[in-house]
């Protein structure tokens, strides 16, 4: 399975949700990509996230680890703990997964192919 393309992200979190896409891009096992997401924290606010990552698939399992992040609140840019996903590879349309910082605030997600 090569999940290369670009994917719709929808995140449920502890204080909110997280939307946005996801490009992917597989050679072999390993995979890098840019998750692009508006962080909407329930009644507060909302970030603007774009964040790089790199990762392995090992038994239909993908691991990616944050390497850059960029968070914009109120077009001001802040400091935004980097997060690890771990997804499952699901099918061509669908893998879910999910995610946490080094506060161990976690989410649970999933990303749909898009068409």
């Amino acid at each position: 399975m090569n999940i290369t393309g670009t994917w719709l992200y929808n995140e449920d979190f502890e204080y909110g949700k997280s939307e946005g896409e996801v490009e992917l891009k597989q050679q072999e096992n390993k995979v890098t990509g840019t998750f692009s997401f508006t962080e909407k924290v329930e009644n507060d606010y909302e970030i603007e996230v774009l964040e790089k990552v790199e990762g392995t698939i090992i038994d239909g399992k993908l691991l990616l680890e944050s390497k850059q992040v960029k968070a914009l609140q109120n077009n001001v840019v802040i400091d935004y703990l980097p997060n690890t996903f771990d997804i499952y590879l699901i099918s061509e349309e669908k893998l879910v997964g999910s995610t946490y910082d080094s506060e161990n605030v976690c989410g649970v997600f999933v990303l749909q192919k898009k068409a």
